[in-house]
């Protein structure tokens, strides 16, 4: 099994260098020392690395390395549930026949809300009971990437799917999602970490119709996973914002592959149409930027009528206009608060959107985010 990295050695005091010590120098209880535990690991884990450009000083991605190997037994699979809990999700830990002989190494690029991680665990099955769901607060969609074959199936209670993983294939979930995974093995993958605002946007009704097996093989998971390896080779490079820039365009391709694992789920007399509305909003979001995208243009370009185009939009209970709006003010959006609208004013960020006018921007953004650009920008770089 490879081994990760292991973090440098701690500056700072150790109480499990005390309670190994030799006895009567400064021993720990050790009940104590269970205690202090978790946060020892933390303490060792995280990396917060500044460095200076231009005469000030900049925040990098936080890198973040965890190892059950200097915990005390007995805590290592309760430990290791909570360090995966705090940066992904809840989990239920299967049977383990020799818990004692547990252990579980992840090291993770951590980016605003977004984090890349990379595991091995010694628990080859987990479960993702109700209780956890409903311990989970934050709404975020998970892609893994699993290096070991493994078997993920929904829990009863969610739609049900049954999804055979090949090393290489991509897993797409969400919090909301109850599972039983079974790694052949112990469990190795990546996992991508998203925000719901980051993702929930992109996509049809803004969440997963289910659960989905995206293959390490297929066109879209080439892609995936060649972006996902030069993230987790170059995101420790970079500072914190652009960092974060990073791993959100990495939603784009996601968004791609949802959108075409929801038209592959497709059947019955409804599929034409949902491949129609597909196809439209691909258009839309290729052409975004252009201010003379309109019904007519975008249906001569798919060869249907702009009746047709706006019968399809009915359907889904949303006009063309309100979705090219939304789609404008959501990039708007990330732009202004992100690496990417950096030295860049408002009005042309605005207007490389496809906007033509400033009052109807201002007037649209306030009323979809309930604050102006201005206060987001200013919120924005004191988060930073």
């Amino acid at each position: 099994m490879p081994r990760l990295r292991r973090p440098a050695p701690p500056t700072h005091e150790d109480p499990f260098a005390k309670a190994g010590g030799a006895k009567g120098r400064g021993r720990l209880p050790y009940k104590k020392a269970r205690i202090l535990s978790l946060a020892a690991s933390v303490g060792r884990a995280v990396s917060l690395r500044m460095t200076r450009f231009r005469g000030a000083s900049v925040r990098m991605v936080t890198q973040v390395q965890f190892s059950t190997d200097d915990l005390p037994p007995p805590d290592r699979v309760r430990l290791w549930c909570d360090y995966f809990a705090q940066h992904a999700h809840h989990i239920t830990p299967g049977e383990i026949p020799d818990p004692v002989a547990f252990r579980a190494e992840a090291s993770a690029s951590v980016a605003g809300e977004f984090a890349l991680l990379d595991i091995i665990s010694g628990l080859e099955r987990v479960q993702r009971t109700a209780d956890d769901v409903a311990r989970d607060k934050i709404e975020a969609f998970f892609i893994r990437r699993f290096r070991r074959a493994a078997t993920w199936r929904a829990a009863p209670g969610s739609t049900p799917v049954d999804l055979i993983h090949e090393p290489g294939d991509f897993c797409v979930s969400s919090t909301e999602w109850r599972f039983d995974e079974e790694s052949k093995g112990p469990a190795s993958f990546d996992m991508l970490v998203v925000p719901n605002a980051a993702l929930s946007p992109l996509l049809a009704g803004g969440r997963l119709a289910r659960p989905f097996r995206l293959p390490g093989a297929s066109p879209l998971g080439s892609l995936l996973g060649a972006a996902m390896d030069a993230a987790k080779a170059q995101a420790p490079l970079l500072a914190n914002k652009l960092g974060e820039a990073v791993l959100r365009n990495l939603c784009g391709l996601v968004s791609l592959a949802c959108s075409a694992a929801d038209e592959g789920a497709e059947w019955g007399r409804d599929s034409p149409r949902s491949a129609q509305l597909a196809a439209i909003k691909r258009h839309v979001d290729v052409h975004l930027a252009d201010p003379g995208l309109n019904p007519a243009s975008t249906a001569a370009a798919l060869g249907i009528s702009a009746r047709q185009l706006h019968r399809l939009f009915e359907q889904s209970g949303s006009t063309f206009a309100r979705y090219v709006l939304r789609q404008r003010l959501l990039r708007c959006r990330d732009t202004i608060a992100g690496a990417t609208g950096t030295g860049r004013s408002v009005v042309d960020i605005a207007f490389g959107w496809g906007f033509n006018s400033m009052a109807t921007f201002y007037r649209a953004f306030v009323s979809e985010f309930g604050s102006s650009p201005a206060v987001l920008r200013a919120a924005s770089r004191k988060d930073k």
